[in-house]
């Protein structure tokens, strides 16, 4: 009887090391890759709980995240109402993530995000211009940006809802002025809204297609410093390159999307065999998944 007992022991131990060891099995970069964009699918979804539990794994089997993966996660946590938790994730960061994630508005509460929860810049008025551009340039293609009016206090009532052509000539022709007094501009002079409307803006200049490629080495610079995402430079380059004539490198332009058909096709795009790899090295979706994507939100 004494044996059967230690022999039991012995299993219930070599089981719960077990689940212990598969639990902290730290991930693959590609399997961190998928695993955080399955999560921005499911919260995509609302499916909030699996979500929740994906970027628990995350959190248990790396221990550098990606930002955006963090960004994600705490909305989640936050959908959930899930407070403590996301003050333990917080105060678990170093500075330089607290001065990316605070100036997400539902963390402005948080103790330890209130020195960080202000951006700073260094040329408000410029700034706010540069919005109330990014803004037309939406509102031209049908996306109002209600959070971007109520955030930088825009009037509404003097955004331009139609005339593509017309909004995009414009916007392209003050930048090449703001670009000519004050260079190209970073996230630390206008913030990072108003660099995420130049990138927009330019990647909106087909019809000055010369201008449009000499921004691709400023975009570049710009990912560089940190003040715009890798996936920007990804957008333009393959744009310039379907523009030219030429594959593109990322996957990002598509040649048909038939929702009613189920039917996505990507535009010429050199060595398909890597995609994926050259899509995670610059921090973008599977290709998969961003087709099934792009065939659910048109």
């Amino acid at each position: 009887m004494k044996r059967q007992i230690l022999i039991l022991i012995a299993i219930v131990i070599f089981v719960i090391t077990s689940c212990n060891q598969k639990e902290n099995k730290h991930l693959t970069d590609e399997e961190i890759w998928k695993l955080g964009w399955r999560m921005f699918a499911s919260s995509m979804d609302e499916n909030y709980s699996l979500a929740s539990l994906q970027f628990d794994t995350l959190r248990r089997s790396s221990k550098a995240i990606d930002r955006k993966y963090i960004i994600i996660g705490l909305e989640i946590k936050n959908e959930l109402g899930r407070a403590d938790e996301i003050a333990e994730i917080i105060n678990f960061q170093d500075k330089k993530i607290l001065q990316e994630i605070c100036k997400k508005d539902f963390l402005s509460k948080y103790e330890v995000c209130k020195e960080y929860s202000i951006e700073e810049v260094g040329n408000k008025e410029l700034q706010i211009e540069l919005i109330r551009m990014y803004v037309e340039d939406q509102a031209a293609r049908g996306n109002l940006m209600g959070d971007i009016i109520v955030k930088y206090k825009i009037d509404s009532t003097e955004i331009t809802q139609n005339g593509g052509v017309f909004v995009d000539e414009r916007n392209r022709n003050r930048l090449k002025e703001i670009f000519k007094e004050y260079g190209f501009p970073t996230k630390k002079l206008v913030g990072k809204d108003a660099m995420q409307g130049i990138f927009l803006m330019i990647q909106h200049s087909d019809r000055d297609k010369e201008w449009q490629k000499s921004q691709l080495s400023n975009i570049e610079k710009s990912v560089k410093n940190g003040d715009m995402n890798g996936q920007s430079y990804a957008y333009l380059y393959d744009r310039i390159k379907i523009n030219s004539g030429e594959k593109q490198l990322y996957g990002t332009q598509f040649a048909n999307v038939d929702p009613i058909n189920k039917i996505v096709e990507l535009a010429d795009t050199e060595d398909l065999d890597n995609l994926d790899k050259r899509r995670m090295e610059i921090g973008m979706m599977p290709i998969q998944m961003y087709k099934e994507f792009m065939l659910k939100n048109l």
